[in-house]
């Protein structure tokens, strides 16, 4: 008995004595392998002229300029830096353009907060298709933003049936180069989805004039409605066959909401002689109006030599 008691305590002296060896191996081998750090000079001199694709941009390589603000590397965007040193294969090494959208999301996201910050990536529609950055963004380019390129064309490789549109008579120029979708269209700003209201600051930025605020708004710009109110409600945005980007042509626009009053029709003032004018002859401030709620042209009188403001008429001040 004593025997095997011996036997046992011996054992396991010995056991603890083996488990003391290896965690202290791995102590002594885990600085070692943390203080691999990989320079940006090795990696360069299989990548030669990479560097210089990263010269003018905000990734620029610490290791090239002084006192930098990020320490941009290399290996802080290609893991598995030391791996590859030993193995030089593409499988040895991270490449966050081959990576799924979630996880080059996870490497960008160390220094841009931006779509994640803004409680974007997750909820919009590039995020649930799992789009890599990449999809987006060259980081090994020279466009504003790294952006594929400047005029933001590689959206209609996903939005190709946006390109009928901008090919109609009247049209949004994209394809003449004077707007690009990023004009219109900030999807790492959640907030866009906001209806009729962000759209008219959207619109507003370039169409002031017909922005407002006016003393008597046309419920048609401000509205919420099942299209979502604001501009859209009258324009189609990316083009159309009709002038000023118009879902309809003429008078029919206007009776999508508005029927013909019958004053228009069975008076001296609205008789057979106005049948061919479009409403937009006399109602002029469709957008909105500083004189009246009707929108009509405070130079009428003067336009058509007929006292629209007269008594019993319309008023100015109505």
């Amino acid at each position: 008995m004593q025997e095997v008691r011996r036997r046992l305590w011996t054992s396991s002296i010995l056991a603890i004595f083996a488990m003391g060896v290896v965690l202290l191996a791995l102590y002594q081998r885990a600085p070692a392998e943390a203080a691999q750090v990989v320079e940006d000079a090795t990696c360069l001199d299989c990548h030669e002229g990479l560097d210089r694709t990263l010269a003018m941009t905000p990734h620029r390589l610490a290791s090239q300029i002084t006192g930098p603000v990020t320490a941009v590397t290399c290996a802080g965007c290609h893991g598995g830096a030391s791996a590859h040193i030993e193995d030089p294969s593409r499988e040895t090494v991270t490449t966050p353009a081959e990576l799924s959208g979630h996880d080059a999301v996870t490497v960008c996201s160390a220094c841009h907060v931006t779509h994640v910050g803004l409680d974007n990536y997750g909820f919009d529609a590039h995020s649930i298709q799992e789009m890599n950055c990449a999809a987006c963004h060259k980081i090994h380019g020279s466009e504003p933003g790294l952006l594929l390129s400047d005029n933001a064309r590689f959206c209609i490789a996903c939005h190709g049936d946006k390109v009928t549109g901008l090919m109609l008579s009247s049209n949004h120029p994209v394809f003449q180069d004077a707007v690009t979708c990023l004009s219109c269209h900030r999807f790492a700003k959640r907030a866009d989805d906001n209806l009729a209201y962000e759209r008219q600051g959207v619109c507003g930025a370039c169409h002031p004039e017909q922005a407002g605020p006016f003393q008597y708004e046309h419920d048609a710009v401000n509205a919420y409605a099942v299209e979502g109110g604001g501009c859209t409600e009258c324009h189609r945005p990316h083009g159309s066959d009709n002038d000023r980007l118009l879902k309809q042509p003429g008078p029919q626009l206007c009776r999508q909401c508005h029927g013909v009053p019958p004053g228009h029709v069975r008076n001296t003032a609205h008789g057979n002689a106005w049948a061919r004018y479009d409403c937009v002859a006399c109602h002029t401030q469709v957008h909105g109006s500083f004189d009246n709620a009707l929108f009509l042209d405070p130079e009428l009188p003067a336009r058509w030599g007929v006292n629209c403001f007269g008594a019993n008429c319309h008023s100015l001040n109505r």
